[in-house]
């Protein structure tokens, strides 16, 4: 009978201590800007080295990515599977199973107009315009103005700013120098829906950004934005000048 060493019992975690600074440093090279970044590995060099990574977490703060600003992030992944063996032969890397993310983030009113300028978020508001134009009769000025879009992005047409007050979030676009498109602006509350649907809530419409004047989108109330069935909201939580998400992400395989 083989007894297992008193000081080591739960075996060698050489890899998950020495894999971290390496995969910190490619982190840092991936971010625009990030800060206070912690990057833990849990598991055992058997476990790691047949494929099997028990628990990724990570968290950061004033993180920067592709345009995108969050002045917190929290996240943590279990049961990864990859095909280790293999890229150790040089093939590339694949997930073998799905896997759920979970995590907290954390943004800001100064984030999201940050983030508003980027060309993800740019598309994003282009998209979202278009569905309600498409998915609502009663939004035939709202089509009109996404028809003369030449491009798949706001970008080139407005200036895209946000405001977070309690309960509320209100999108403005206003034309820049030489447009002749109407602003735009859209105040809502958001809730959540079977955990991967946020449905807005109260939308008000104004046509003139320059008035305090709201008036109710009815028809809008209830719009619902399918976020995928892959992923689950427990929180959504507007305060002022703050937004706050919790939620899981269920990670497949290409």
């Amino acid at each position: 009978m083989v007894e297992s060493t008193p000081d080591k019992p739960n075996g060698s975690r050489l890899i998950s201590r020495m894999l971290p600074p390496a995969i910190r440093l490619w982190l840092h090279t991936q971010m625009e800007h990030i800060e206070d970044l912690v990057f833990r590995l849990e598991g055992r060099d058997r476990e790691i080295l047949s494929g099997h990574i028990p628990e990724v977490l990570l968290s950061a703060q004033k993180a920067i990515y592709q345009g995108i600003h969050l002045s917190q992030i929290a996240v943590k992944a279990s049961g990864i599977r990859i095909n280790l063996g293999q890229v150790i032969r040089r093939k590339p890397l694949r997930l073998l199973a799905p896997f759920p993310v979970s995590g907290d983030l954390c943004v800001t009113a100064a984030d999201l107009n940050e983030s508003l300028q980027s060309p993800l978020l740019g598309q994003g508001i282009y998209d979202f315009l278009r569905l309600i134009a498409k998915s609502q009769p009663e939004a035939t000025d709202l089509e009109i103005i996404v028809n003369a879009f030449s491009e798949r992005t706001i970008l080139p047409y407005y200036h895209p700013t946000a405001d977070i007050a309690p309960e509320n979030i209100t999108l403005q676009l206003t034309p820049r120098d030489g447009q002749t498109m109407p602003p735009i602006a859209i105040a809502t509350q958001l809730v959540i829906k079977d955990g991967h649907r946020l449905c807005l809530e109260n939308p008000q419409w104004l046509t003139d950004s320059a008035s305090e004047t709201q008036t109710s989108i009815s028809a809008l109330h209830g719009f619902e934005i399918d976020l995928g069935p892959e992923v689950t909201l427990t929180k959504c939580d507007i305060q002022r000048d703050q937004l706050s998400l919790a939620g899981t992400i269920r990670v497949l395989p290409a």
